[in-house]
């Protein structure tokens, strides 16, 4: 059974760049949303520091997406 993380369905990450086809987008996802890096996520980091959602560009590895 796939993984999948459970601030998937809030992630402003995942519901601004969840359906772009850009080959990074997908390899992000598909490591920090849905697969084995999920606990390495720096939005998830961001959010317990912080108290609120990390800008919807920033990736799961802390940068700025840039398309």
């Amino acid at each position: 059974m796939a993984q999948e993380c459970e601030k998937l369905t809030t992630c402003g990450f995942f519901r601004k760049y969840g359906e772009v086809k850009d080959l990074a987008c997908r390899g992000f996802i598909n490591q920090y949303c849905k697969g084995d890096k999920m606990d390495q996520c720096k939005r998830k980091e961001y959010s317990r520091k912080h108290g609120e959602a990390p800008s919807d560009d920033m990736m799961p590895t802390g940068h700025n997406i840039r398309l």
